[in-house]
């Protein structure tokens, strides 16, 4: 449950994050331990912040950032209409590079990058939300499949669910790497120009049996608009290589031609508002929420 508080000692605006204890799993238990753990040694402009956490007899509350201009969902959905190159670039991806290039350096893998989980601060900053898969792969491999489907990597989604923290953790074969957060930018992306997820199959994702899913460089096949650049397209297909180990990294992809105008994109100097719309136009600013898949 999400709630909107007011601090009494300060006065400001927070987001309460509330896990009602007789409601989670047990074996669920380590993952809001480790999402706290990850998230309170966090500091940067584009993750949303973790002031603190507290737990009575029946409820554990994170105390998190207010971002009171909503999700890009939301946002997204109200603007009915998918963004424009220079948008997605400078109020979507620029912001959400820099965050994924400050977790990774860090060795920490998001493992849930979704319209819903990225949220809009007073200011219009973009603030990377909810680390509650995160996981950080210099402490423990990554062998679950964990984020939501549209947005899953390959790897991740070949993973099996787990019934205990320490299943498969012994199992090389399933580790991935950060390079999975990578694949759901590229779908992100995808998604944020054309105004829905690609359509990948198990067979597109490289699924056994699958064509050219072991070749290098192989990617999905996708269809673009003929309104969205060639730039704009090799910097999604490059982010959705099958193999994790053919993907650009965030860094990679943050300088990429299309992201630094090299390519002749038009507009890179400043970063641009997902929105200005007033709420007389129809495009009022959205409260924040989640979508649950």
């Amino acid at each position: 449950m999400l709630l909107q508080a007011l601090c009494k000692r300060t006065a400001m605006p927070v987001a309460l994050k509330i896990y009602f204890l007789d409601r989670i799993p047990g074996n669920t238990l380590h993952q809001i331990a480790r999402e706290i753990q990850i998230q309170v040694n966090l500091a940067h402009r584009n993750i949303l912040g973790l002031y603190g956490a507290f737990q009575d007899s029946k409820r554990l509350v994170l105390v998190l950032e207010l971002a009171g201009r909503g999700d890009l969902h939301r946002l997204h959905t109200a603007m009915d209409r998918p963004l424009n190159e220079e948008q997605l670039r400078g109020a979507v991806l620029e912001p959400l590079l820099d965050a994924l290039s400050y977790l990774h350096t860090r060795g920490i893998c998001h493992r849930d990058i979704k319209p819903e989980n990225l949220l809009y601060a007073s200011d219009w900053a973009l603030r990377v939300a909810d680390f509650g898969v995160a996981i950080n792969i210099t402490e423990e491999r990554a062998v679950t499949r964990a984020g939501t489907a549209d947005y899953m990597a390959p790897e991740v989604e070949r993973c099996p669910l787990k019934s205990a923290p320490a299943d498969n953790k012994d199992d090389l074969s399933l580790a991935y790497s950060t390079a999975a957060d990578v694949w759901s930018v590229g779908v992100l992306a995808y998604e944020m120009l054309v105004g829905f997820p690609p359509v990948l199959t198990a067979a597109t994702k490289g699924g056994a049996g699958a064509p050219d899913s072991g070749r290098s460089g192989a990617t999905p096949q996708l269809s673009f608009p003929a309104s969205v650049s060639a730039a704009a397209r090799d910097f999604i297909t490059s982010a959705l290589a099958l193999r994790p180990e053919d993907r650009p990294t965030v860094q990679q992809l943050r300088a990429h031609p299309w992201m630094t105008g090299a390519a002749g994109a038009q507009g890179t100097g400043t970063r641009a508002s997902i929105t200005r719309v007033s709420p007389s136009q129809g495009h009022a600013a959205p409260t924040e929420g989640t979508r649950h898949e």
